[in-house]
């Protein structure tokens, strides 16, 4: 499970290569950014399985915005502002992709904390 988040980063990272960078130095606030840059991976994967975690990364990083700012994330991620929110896309890639992979960590953490035990075989002396 964790190995499959951290390949949803790598993925993300590997899909936005092939975005054109974007001119500017000043880095946007970083969860609008990671959140720009986990949709933009999202809306180009193929695989289901990695859109679907790609779109955990987008609620997790909107999430973390409105949290902080208690501004609206659809005031601020728009067709005219994604390219100036993704920025130079391998520094989106430095920053959001070990962001993602830790917080696809802890959740595989989460989801695996939260299954039943695995019933004891008492055939093989396992449950005594």
């Amino acid at each position: 499970m964790i190995a499959k988040y951290a390949s949803i980063a790598a993925a993300a990272a590997l899909g936005l290569s092939a975005l054109p960078a974007a001119a500017q130095d000043a880095a946007p606030d970083p969860d609008l950014r990671c959140a720009t840059w986990a949709l933009v991976a999202g809306s180009q994967e193929q695989d289901e399985g990695r859109k679907r975690g790609l779109g955990f990364m987008m609620s997790y990083f909107m999430g973390r915005y409105e949290a902080r700012t208690g501004g609206k994330i659809e005031t601020k991620i728009n067709p005219q502002t994604v390219e100036s929110l993704l920025g130079n896309v391998e520094k989106a890639n430095e920053t959001c992709a070990p962001l993602a992979q830790s917080f696809g960590a802890r959740l595989g953490q989460t989801i695996n904390g939260l299954q039943p035990p695995a019933p004891a075989n008492e055939q093989a002396g396992e449950g005594r």
